[in-house]
């Protein structure tokens, strides 16, 4: 690095290559969202500020200026939890900064005092049984895409994963025999083993046979039509062109279906069957099982709206006489000892 590198620059150099990595131990694509909210941070100064980035300097690391930051973020179009999660990784970043230029902890400080904005609950949006069911199968396993595309679909939903973990996944994670099980690369570098059911372990053995056999163990399992290792929006390639062929036919499927519905509707119909919370937490990889309540509160939503829309109309088509009309019988029980 050029000995007129700007002490922000160096900063942030340092953050994402040693911090980052080696002293708090993130994961990679933790350290990947650090990155795209220092490189949105840095376009915000170069296009919005119009501020030479050779020019920039630690002291010019101010609290009004993050708030501009992201506030600017804010009217292009980020929802209250993306604005936030973009403020928590520069309070990170402001929180390491104070450790190596301690004559700007106050500027610093005030920085990593910026409150987060509260966001509403959302509504977790999930499919039916029935649709999961028709856009998994929908793909042509008779085709070599297609197979490819069922299995990364049947895997997406039955083993709860993250896309990323999907992505992730190995030749050597999955275990396709009796009892099948596949091993997921969660957050926090975290791992963890998921039960999967009989019909996608047989699904995985046919596709593995004829479109991986003789690959490496340390492999990818799923890839892309290049061979190389399937991405995010790959995924998302896929569930969008199955979600278009069904609307052809059904225009009542929703219109748009994300990667994370499927987690959220593993999570629903598990609940749905009567499997404990606790186990959904531990399966979901979960840390805290209030995230996973989520589910049982959207459940519960579900179950009450069902009870009312069953629930007979008696005050609109009964009538029912004002009890307080008897005073004979009002007066009998206010008198009573």
């Amino acid at each position: 690095m050029s000995v007129n590198t700007t002490d922000f620059a160096r900063m942030v150099t340092r953050f994402l290559t040693d911090y980052l990595p080696l002293q708090r131990g993130y994961s990679k694509n933790t350290i990947l969202s650090y990155r795209d909210a220092l490189k949105l941070f840095i376009v915000f100064l170069t296009e919005e500020k119009e501020i030479q980035l050779s020019k920039f300097t630690m002291s010019g690391f101010t609290r009004i200026l993050v708030v501009e930051f992201l506030e600017w973020c804010r009217a292009k179009g980020a929802s209250v939890s993306t604005a936030n999660q973009r403020l928590a990784a520069l309070k990170s970043f402001a929180s390491y900064a104070q450790i190596e230029r301690i004559d700007y902890m106050a500027p610093l400080q005030d920085v990593q005092g910026i409150r987060s904005r509260r966001t509403e609950g959302k509504e977790i949006a999930f499919l039916s049984v029935e649709q999961m069911t028709l856009l998994i199968n929908q793909p042509d396993v008779n085709t070599r895409c297609g197979l490819r595309h069922r299995t990364a679909l049947t895997l997406l939903y039955d083993s709860g994963c993250r896309v990323q973990e999907l992505c992730d996944i190995r030749l050597c994670d999955v275990n396709p025999g009796n009892n099948p099980t596949v091993k997921l690369h969660g957050k926090g570098d975290k791992y963890r083993t998921v039960v999967i059911s009989d019909s996608t372990g047989s699904l995985l053995k046919e596709y593995i046979s004829r479109q991986r056999n003789g690959a490496l163990q340390n492999q990818p399992l799923i890839v892309n039509r290049t061979g190389r290792k399937l991405s995010r929006d790959g995924v998302q390639y896929m569930i969008d062109k199955y979600v278009r062929e069904i609307q052809a036919e059904n225009k009542a499927f929703p219109d748009h279906v994300h990667c994370h519905q499927f987690r959220h509707s593993k999570a629903m119909h598990m609940l749905a069957a009567g499997i404990n919370i606790v186990y959904i937490r531990d399966f979901l990889g979960h840390e805290d099982i209030s995230t996973t309540q989520v589910y049982s509160r959207a459940d519960n939503r579900l179950k009450n709206e069902a009870i009312n829309a069953l629930a007979p109309k008696l005050v609109a088509e009964t009538g029912l006489p004002d009890w307080r009309a008897d005073q004979d019988l009002l007066g009998f029980l206010n008198s009573f000892r």
